[in-house]
């Protein structure tokens, strides 16, 4: 049986996107878009959030233009509060996304025991079975004062929209650290799957990231429903939810998920 692909219908998705800006714009916030990650890094040091780690870092990686961009929101004074990047691999069977993770992560990070690390030979059979057009996303980062206020998780939405009607890619996902995870934070970003200890070392994971990550994701038809639940509620209810939620920067933690 031949496996039936859902339509994209373009205005919703471009409603879906508005919602997401006009929230954005009703805190005064300004949405930008790029693919120089050389000017996203800048853009972080001169608003005091971290540079980009190794997945998006321009020192580690090159992107064409067509192939990852970054997304921001400034507030008045032109200071970068948030981020999320993605970026499209494009995995072809028989090659599958463990497959992928095997030279990524060796390419990028160097293991606790120095050398560059490696993963174990069996990994969950989840990432064995995912091919195609797939999307990571990562970097997302939010200043104190707007964390827990659903600005990170809006974030992940609007990139996943954005990264849908770029690319129309089959899978899409982010990795969460254990140590911060919240399930809420998960829901706040729209992902529907998920996955505890995702990805098997061989002897220690990198040094930047802990050894029982999760997966959060999203298959296609996934976010195509986020879409209709974006729709679904007016954009008021999302400002609302914003601003019942914001903190001062007192009373905010660390950012529930890193790069």
């Amino acid at each position: 049986m031949v496996k039936l692909r859902s339509e994209v219908d373009p205005i919703r998705l471009k409603r879906a996107w508005g919602a997401i800006d006009s929230a954005f714009a009703k805190q005064g916030l300004t949405l930008h878009r790029g693919h120089d990650f050389d000017q996203i890094d800048r853009m972080a040091e001169r608003s005091g959030l971290k540079v980009l780690e190794a997945h998006f870092s321009p020192r580690t990686q090159t992107f064409s233009s067509g192939r990852a961009f970054w997304l921001g929101v400034t507030d008045v004074k032109d200071k970068l509060v948030g981020r999320v990047c993605a970026r499209l691999d494009q995995i072809r069977p028989p090659q599958t996304l463990a497959d992928y993770w095997r030279k990524h992560f060796y390419r990028c990070f160097p293991a606790e025991t120095g050398g560059q690390v490696e993963l174990a030979e069996e990994q969950p059979r989840f990432a064995e079975k995912i091919t195609g057009d797939t999307v990571y996303m990562g970097g997302t980062e939010v200043r104190p004062e707007w964390q827990n206020s659903h600005l990170g998780g809006m974030l992940n939405r609007i990139a996943q929209i954005e990264a849908l009607d770029e690319w129309d890619a089959d899978f899409y996902y982010g990795w969460m650290e254990k140590r911060v995870f919240k399930d809420g934070f998960l829901r706040s970003c729209g992902f529907t799957r998920l996955h505890a200890n995702a990805v098997r070392w061989q002897a220690g994971g990198p040094i930047p990231i802990d050894n029982d990550l999760y997966l959060a994701g999203n298959e296609r038809d996934d976010v195509l429903d986020m879409i209709d639940q974006i729709l679904s509620a007016p954009p008021k209810a999302i400002e609302d939810r914003i601003s019942a939620q914001s903190l001062p920067a007192s009373e905010t933690s660390k950012p529930a998920a890193q790069e």
